[in-house]
């Protein structure tokens, strides 16, 4: 016996002659039916094309080649007629016509089949045959069963898939004993020889076309005394050599014989088919059972057995009855009891390279996507590549569903290592249960809760927020509020008091713009949501949870972070302390309710934990009074600051200044945008560090080199901190944190050389990350191939991973002393061992000529493949411990990132203030009482980009004289005339953004700029109305108007455009004249009131406090025709030039003449009235003047009546000013 033991080869394939093709079988043979085995031609059988290449067999399988008792097998392999007892006979004519449905040649040729044609055979049993009774398995030597055939493919009975075969060697035993069996029982003599087969083979059959039989044929009635007739009694006279016929049918009652027969057609389909073909067949009937299997489907419920027409209805859960539930199978258990508690998300499961999608979920990939819908057993499926998840979970996150991963915990080895632990403590009934790979919803994905960068289309911020309401008056409101980016881990907490018109809520909204929008069920008033519904974005996703319940209280909220953080039952350093943000929101149970409802929302997603971990708590103003400047909602909006009136990017100065090279200085830059400057020192040295790097092209150049390329490092260090990051993106970290080091220590030295302290100064408040990174890149060393990166641990960095690398060594080397002792037997020097690329199944088979498994090599692979197993673990175990290092000092690795966030939002406007065009200049502020700017030759910055001729206009308000004469400074208010189109809008618009770009920081296109910085704009511009809010255009002017005069004051940029223009002309006048007088005497901010109100030049004409200029314009009465000049001068315009513009825009000329004489006509007769009623020469906001002085003189008015308005001396100071200007008159 040799290492091997003794070869037998086995026999070269048979070759069939003509010879072999015997007589037409006798009329009195038994029917032949439709379901019958494959011909006997050579090849046609399994077996016998298993015996025709053993050595390609042997190869394919790994398994020693099977004896020569396989080749006679082959041999004699025959077909074999499916026989149904009781029918009659039918003619040898008849056997023919339903033979030729097999279509064989006329020249009796035997039939060839390729190669890989694939052929089912399906054998019959007799009646007494029992198909479900257990049977015996022959006895086997472990490479071929009892009848001498090899062992055929069969499915695992424990696999999730369809495609994992095993050789299932027990089935192979219990067929041939079953064939064996059957052989005696039908024919009542000894399995026939290789010679009685041979002569009983079929006659060559004809082409004769015929009607195709029903595949069963009801057996009639036969009474016991009527015989078969014998094999050998037909009239052709057949010999001993024929196949003897069936045993007689005894009788039996109609009803137990329709019985038999539906159990014996049953059990025929089934009856030694192998383990593959029996679940084939099974899941097509299965397939059939589906609707009745998940009834629950039909009639669709969530957890507490609402429908979904019920208001309470829950679309996250599903009921499904408890006995369903435990009539299902193992893997169907596996998924609905993840599935019924996310109904309403799309979960892709995996299993082994694919991720697949069930039932519903495989409808919306199919019907949304075109994703090729297949049943898998009893359910529906569609399949994606595990590496393509990314690209497919981005799709389904777009088209706005929310999408869940359910990962394997384990692999195949692990589950039957577990199984093996796990064996003595279950019992029977959770063996098939034991044997699913285990899998858990590793996290859900939807588009507010991003984590993973890699799912993100921009690099902005990625928000969620919560809101909790409670209503203080009939129309005003207190609102709590946490606002959370889960892609940074950053929560914002928020809590105050709103107006009327939501102004806090509304500019908060603006300046996130949220993908996710919570609330509690009923709580929302209808003013907000009719806000909120205007205001944020279309594709926002609105989720709303039962009040308390899920929505947590302020109670309940403290609870749940009781979990993470320590409390006052906790021992002290158990845990980490509360932040400080969350501390400070204590006394604000709104804040907290807030804070509760994203905490449920999150927990329901699996992303609690890593999130609420990091501790990355702030407290979120939206309008930040007092320390920068303010823009709110409306002034948001009206400027285009961030969006534009279409929601696109084009023409704004987000647009115009954001020059940023990292996502997370892109980040940082927004906020600024939002939020300028408002303290002189800071402004000045802002613009002192942008005229460093303006002067520094080089040092900018350095940076832009150092920052490209970097990864969203403030994303990817909360992913380590989840412990939720691919190897391959923590060595970007590594590396990046390496380049940031040595780029900062560069660009600190260049820095140094500059005349300000600004740039140098930030640089050297970056923490050193030298001993960190070495520490860190101390523990692991990586491993590199041509498609694959791999962390391993440095040798004595990690006690598992070193156990588990000495056992896989240990095995390692058994097995190659095994394949030397092999080499050395069979002196063949050349043997070497072949591993399979598809996985660690198949590995260590020795190659020579074929690949072979010995005794001795079968259970040391299985060694080999658990080590490797336990050392997988190791090494994951490992990579957790890494991140937790690497965590610790979480702290230092932020800090860097705002420190270079900070500087590239530098350069950022270094780079657009170089790139705007001449003229340009540094803005000169200067620290006054009351605010006053002064542009000369202003631009608008985005406007003058698309245009080569931008006429330039001169700004004046505010502003005192030279020689420091109040009485002779410029006046705070400008009243702006001029007909449309000639430029009013675009004036306004190009001073508000000049004071913005001012106070961020930047260059102004101005040839020169002088201003005091500006606390606060307040806009009311354009005409729209709000149909969600249920307000019409006027409406929504004096909601607009009422905030401006309830918050403006002395250092405020206030901004009307042709308030009053929604009502009557009588009262639209008295409306604007009204606001006018207040913004001019009392509350004094700095501002343009643009009106076609002719008359209100008039009546302010005396007031020292308004300016009145209007936009210069060429008109051509004879042509009607009007030319904008888009200049700026003082005076006032002689008319809007209505008709004018009408007949430019095409209105018939008929219409055009009759409209001039109307106006002309209204135009007179509104001046005789207005010279009619008036009863004195002082005007009407005059006299007001002097009323105003009496209640405040009588004590009927507060000092600054509780209001963000000038105060009385202020306002005393301008009466002064107005009674001058009378006494002048």
């Amino acid at each position: 016996m040799g290492f091997f033991g003794k070869p037998k080869p086995g026999p070269p394939p048979p070759r069939l002659s003509s010879s072999l093709s015997g007589p037409a079988p006798p009329s009195s043979s038994p029917t032949s039916t439709t379901l019958r085995t494959p011909s006997s031609a050579a090849g046609s059988s399994p077996a016998t094309r298993a015996g025709a290449a053993p050595a390609r067999e042997a190869e394919r399988r790994g398994v020693v080649p099977p004896p020569e008792e396989v080749a006679v097998v082959a041999q004699a392999e025959v077909r074999v007629e499916k026989i149904v007892l009781g029918v009659q006979a039918t003619s040898s004519a008849e056997l023919e016509a339903e033979e030729d449905v097999e279509m064989a040649p006329a020249d009796g040729s035997p039939i060839v089949l390729g190669r890989r044609t694939k052929r089912k055979v399906i054998y019959a049993e007799s009646e007494d045959s029992d198909a479900d009774s257990d049977v015996a398995p022959a006895k086997t030597n472990g490479k071929t069963n009892g009848a001498g055939r090899k062992p055929r493919k069969s499915l695992k009975a424990d696999s999730d898939s369809d495609d994992d075969f095993v050789f299932d060697e027990a089935d192979e035993a219990a067929f041939a004993a079953a064939a064996e069996e059957f052989e005696a029982s039908v024919m009542g003599s000894p399995t026939p020889s290789v010679t009685s087969f041979a002569s009983a083979s079929p006659a060559p059959r004809s082409k004769k076309p015929v009607k195709k039989q029903s595949s069963f044929t009801a057996p009639k009635q036969v009474k016991k005394s009527i015989p078969f007739s014998s094999p050998g009694a037909g009239p052709s006279g057949a010999g001993a050599g024929a196949r003897p016929g069936p045993r007689p049918l005894s009788a039996v009652g109609a009803e137990d014989e329709s019985s038999r027969r539906s159990a014996g057609a049953s059990a025929s389909d089934s009856f030694l088919l192998t383990a593959a073909e029996r679940r084939k067949i099974e899941a097509r009937d299965e397939k059939r059972e589906g609707e009745e299997i998940f009834s629950f489907l039909r009639d669709v419920r969530d957890a507490a057995g609402r429908r979904p027409d019920d208001p309470e209805y829950d679309k996250r859960t599903i009921f499904i009855p408890n006995k369903v539930f435990e009539s299902l199978k193992p893997f169907e258990k596996q998924f609905w009891s993840i599935k019924r508690d996310h109904y309403d998300t799309v979960l892709f499961f995996q299993k082994g390279k694919f991720y697949e999608l069930y039932e519903d979920d495989a409808m919306i990939g199919h019907q949304e996507f075109d994703l090729k819908l297949t049943d898998r057993v009893r359910m529906k499926m569609v399949g994606v590549p595990e590496q393509s998840f990314e690209m497919w979970a981005a799709k389904f996150l777009a088209a706005g569903y929310k999408v869940g991963k359910v990962e394997q915990c384990e692999t195949a080895i692990g589950a039957e290592m577990r199984g093996k632990a796990e064996g003595k403590d279950k019992g029977p009934s959770n063996a098939k249960e034991d044997k699913i790979v285990r899998r858990e919803l590793a996290q859900v994905f939807t588009n507010g809760t991003i984590v993973d960068s890699t799912y993100l289309t921009t690099d902005e911020a990625n928000h969620c927020v919560a809101i909790k309401e409670m209503a203080t008056s009939s129309s005003t409101s207190a609102f709590g509020v946490c606002v959370m980016d889960a892609s940074t881990g950053e929560f914002g907490l928020s809590a105050f008091d709103d107006d009327v018109c939501r102004t806090r809520l509304e500019t908060m909204f603006r300046q996130i713009r949220p993908k996710e929008f919570l609330h509690a069920k009923g709580n929302l008033s209808v003013s907000t949501n009719r806000l909120l519904r205007n205001v944020l974005p279309q594709n926002t996703r609105w989720e709303s949870f039962k009040d308390v319940n899920e929505f947590y209280s302020a109670e309940q909220t403290l609870r749940e972070l009781g979990e993470l953080f320590d409390t006052e039952s906790d021992s002290p350093g158990e845990k980490p302390p509360l932040p400080d943000a969350i501390a400070g929101m204590l006394d604000k149970p709104l804040a907290l309710e807030a804070l509760g409802g994203m905490l449920f929302y999150i927990k329901s997603l699996h992303l609690d934990k890593d999130l609420v971990s990091q501790r990355n708590f702030n407290i979120y103003d939206p309008i930040r009074e007092g320390k920068n400047l303010v823009l709110d909602g409306q002034t948001l909006g009206h400027m285009e600051v961030l969006v534009n009136n279409e929601g696109g990017s084009e023409g704004t100065l987000l647009e115009l200044l954001q020059r940023c090279q990292t996502p997370f200085g892109k980040r940082l830059f927004r906020i600024w945008l939002t939020s300028p400057l408002r303290d002189v020192d800071a402004i000045n040295a802002r613009l002192d560090a942008v005229d460093d790097l303006m002067s520094h092209p080089d040092f900018v150049g350095q940076f832009t080199q150092l920052a490209k390329g970097l990864p969203d490092l403030e994303r990817l260090v909360s992913r380590i901190h989840a412990g939720n990051i691919k190897q391959s993106d923590f060595l970007k970290v590594m590396e990046s944190y390496r380049k940031l080091q040595a780029g900062i220590d560069m660009l600190g030295n260049l820095a140094e050389s500059f005349e300000g302290n600004s740039v140098s100064g930030l640089l050297r408040g970056a923490p050193d990350m030298h001993q960190h990174l070495k520490h860190i890149g101390w523990l692991y060393s990586v491993e590199t191939t041509e498609k694959t990166i791999a962390i391993m641990p440095t040798e004595g960095a990690d006690e598992d991973c070193d156990e588990a690398n000495a056992e896989v060594a240990r095995v390692e080397a058994a097995l190659d002393d095994l394949l030397q002792d092999a080499k050395r037997l069979l002196k063949a020097k050349d043997l070497k061992y072949w591993h399979s690329a598809q996985g660690g199944k198949e590995i260590f088979q020795i190659q020579a000529f074929n690949r072979y498994v010995t005794p001795e090599t079968l259970p040391v692979i299985r060694e080999i493949q658990e080590a490797r197993e336990t050392q997988s673990t190791a090494k994951k175990g490992f990579f957790r411990h890494l991140l937790g290092e690497f965590d610790k000092e979480r702290a230092l690795w932020l800090n860097t990132i705002r420190v270079f966030a900070e500087l590239d939002c530098l350069v950022s406007l270094s780079k657009a203030s170089a790139m705007m065009d001449e003229p340009k200049c540094r803005p000169a502020f200067v620290k006054s009482d009351s605010a006053f700017v002064d542009f000369i030759e202003l631009r608008h910055a985005s406007m003058s980009l698309r245009t080569d001729n931008f006429i330039p206009n001169d700004v004046a308000l505010g502003r005192a004289s030279t020689a420091g004469n109040q009485s002779e400074s410029t006046p705070r208010q400008v009243l702006l005339t001029g007909p449309n189109m000639a430029g009013k809008s675009t004036l306004l618009r190009m001073t508000a953004a000049g004071i913005i770009m001012a106070q961020l920081g930047c260059y102004v296109p101005a040839r020169e700029a002088r201003l005091s910085p500006v606390d606060k704009i307040q806009t009311r511009m354009g005409a729209y109305d709000n149909m969600f809010a249920s307000a019409s255009t006027f409406k929504v002017e004096l909601d607009e108007c009422s905030k401006i005069l309830r918050e403006a004051g002395p250092r405020s940029f206030v901004i009307l455009d042709e308030l009053g223009r929604g009502t009557s002309t009588y009262d639209g006048m008295a409306i604007a004249g009204a606001v006018l007088h207040h913004l001019a005497t009392h509350t004094l901010p700095l501002g343009f009131f643009a009106t076609h109100y002719g008359s209100l030049t008039d009546d302010f004409a005396y007031h020292p406090n308004v300016r009145r200029m209007h936009m210069q314009t060429h008109v051509d009465d004879a042509e009607r025709r009007v030319v904008f000049l888009y200049k700026l001068i003082p005076g006032v315009a002689e008319s809007s030039h209505g008709t004018h513009v009408a007949a430019m825009a095409g209105v018939p000329l008929g219409v055009v003449s009759r409209a001039e004489q109307v106006s002309q006509e209204f135009f007179e007769a509104f001046k005789d009235k207005l010279s009619l009623r008036r009863q004195s020469k002082l005007p009407l906001v005059a006299q007001a003047d002097f009323a105003w002085l009496m209640k405040l003189a009588m004590g009927q008015v507060a000092a600054g009546d509780g209001r963000a308005v000038a105060s009385v001396g202020q306002q005393m100071e301008v009466l002064r000013r107005v009674v001058g200007s009378y006494e002048g008159k």
